[in-house]
């Protein structure tokens, strides 16, 4: 878990690194959605998606990328799209974040299943790599050279990077 979790603040150290020294003519757009709101904002590649269903929060934003998340039944999104990535999350229950940094970047979580609001599905992918957590598969997918993933409940885990890649099985 202390692997884990130093892995994540270093990852998420660069990613503020990476926003805080964009340039000035960067777009930015954020989306909130609750009780069955749906937003959506586009500002030309940039964009942003957020759907709340019943008692789901959801919040995303683009920055040069594309955000988007979906919560239903109580669950919390967050997706993040920077610099020409994607971050896409959608959830039933728990907290499912994605954050895409980087051209060509993809991040994606799914939550689903039995209510636990405490489960966090976290997807984290910079420059031309993916990261996915699908609980409903019980599966965590890093590809490419800096993606990171993670599911709270099954310990199911990943991380690539250029000199390799690690996995971390889910527990039955």
């Amino acid at each position: 878990m202390k692997v884990i979790s130093a892995i994540l603040c270093s990852v998420v150290a660069a990613g503020i690194a990476a926003c805080c020294t964009g340039t000035a003519s960067a777009t930015g757009v954020q989306c909130s959605a609750r009780d069955g709101a749906d937003v959506t904002i586009v500002a030309g590649t940039t964009a942003c998606r957020a759907a709340g269903v019943d008692s789901g929060q959801a919040r995303s934003a683009g920055l040069d990328g594309v955000g988007y998340a979906k919560a239903t039944a109580g669950a919390i999104a967050l997706g993040i799209g920077v610099s020409g990535g994607i971050g896409a999350s959608e959830g039933l229950t728990g907290i499912p974040v994605a954050v895409g940094m980087g051209p060509d970047a993809f991040a994606f979580s799914s939550i689903a299943g039995e209510p636990d609001p405490r489960r966090i599905g976290l997807s984290l992918a910079a420059n031309g790599s993916q990261a996915q957590v699908i609980t409903a598969e019980r599966s965590t997918v890093c590809l490419g050279a800096a993606a990171l993933a993670w599911d709270s409940r099954t310990g199911a885990a990943c991380l690539a990077t250029p000199l390799g890649s690690w996995r971390a099985p889910a527990t039955p």
